[in-house]
C-alpha cells in the first residue's frame, strides 16, 4: 500500500474526516438532534468505511501473508473463535470508536440542543455503526478469500463505492419509472436513512428497517463458516 496509507497518514485522514462532521454542525444554526447527528455521522461513515478497508481487509490479509495469522490459528482455541476476535478488533470497536468520537464532540459543543434528544442520537449511532459493521463484515471476508494485501484494500474500497452507487440508481432508477418496491430497495440498503424515516415519522416498511441488520448477519456468518472451514493455513 502505499505510505501515505500507512500510520500516521491513514489515521490522520480519518480523524480529518471524522472531525469534518462535527465541525458542519457546530458552524451551523442546527437545532434538531436528528439532523445533527445525522450530519456528523453520514461524514463519518465514509471515513470509518475507509478505515475498514485499508485496517480491516488489506491488515487482515497482511497478516495472512506474513504468517501471523498462522500463530493465532495453532493456539488453542477454535478457529471460529480467532475469526470472531479479529472481526471485534479489526470491525466492531473501530466502527464504534471512530462513529462515537466526533459525535461525543458535536453533542459537547452544542450542548442543551443535543442533550433533549439524546434518544434520537443514540438510536441514529447505533444504525451507523450497523451499516458500518456491514462493509466491515464483507471486507474481511474479501480479505481470507483474496489473501492479498494490496488486492484486498483496493476490492474492499471499490466495494464500499459499489454499494453506495447501488443505492443511488435503484432509488433513482425506482422514482423514474415509479416502481415503489425498487425505491424502497434502495433507501433500505441505508440504514441510516430508514432509522431518520422512522424518527420523522415518515413512510417506510418494516422489512426496509430489518434489511441491513439481516445483510449484516448473513455476511458476519458467511465469514465465520469460511474462516473455520473452508480458510486454509498457507
Amino acid at each position: 500500500m502505499s505510505d501515505t496509507l500507512r500510520p500516521p497518514g491513514l489515521d490522520v485522514l480519518v480523524v480529518l474526516l471524522a472531525t469534518l462532521g462535527a465541525i458542519l454542525v457546530t458552524i451551523q444554526p442546527v437545532t434538531s438532534p436528528l439532523i445533527a447527528s445525522s450530519m456528523v455521522l453520514e461524514v463519518t461513515l465514509f471515513a470509518t468505511a475507509l478505515f475498514l478497508a485499508i485496517r480491516g481487509s488489506a491488515g487482515l490479509a497482511a497478516l495472512i501473508q506474513s504468517g501471523v495469522l498462522n500463530v493465532y490459528l495453532s493456539y488453542p482455541l477454535h478457529r471460529v473463535t480467532v475469526a470472531a476476535i479479529l472481526l471485534v478488533g479489526r470491525v466492531l470497536l473501530p466502527s464504534a470508536l471512530i462513529l462515537l468520537t466526533p459525535l461525543v464532540a458535536a453533542t459537547l459543543l452544542l450542548g442543551p440542543t443535543l442533550y433533549r434528544g439524546l434518544d434520537v442520537i443514540l438510536g441514529m449511532y447505533v444504525a451507523y455503526v450497523f451499516q458500518a459493521t456491514l462493509y466491515g463484515s464483507v471486507f474481511l471476508l474479501i480479505a481470507v478469500i483474496v489473501r492479498s494485501q494490496a488486492t484486498s484494500g483496493i476490492l474492499s474500497v471499490a466495494a464500499y463505492f459499489t454499494y453506495s452507487a447501488l443505492q443511488i440508481i435503484l432509488v433513482g432508477i425506482g422514482g423514474a419509472v415509479g416502481n415503489d418496491t425498487v425505491r424502497r430497495l434502495g433507501e433500505a440498503l441505508s440504514l441510516p436513512n430508514i432509522a431518520y424515516y422512522s424518527y420523522s415519522n415518515m413512510d417506510y416498511a418494516m422489512w426496509q428497517l430489518a434489511l441491513v441488520p439481516g445483510l449484516t448477519v448473513v455476511t458476519v456468518l458467511a465469514y465465520l463458516t469460511y474462516m473455520s472451514r473452508r480458510f486454509e493455513v498457507l
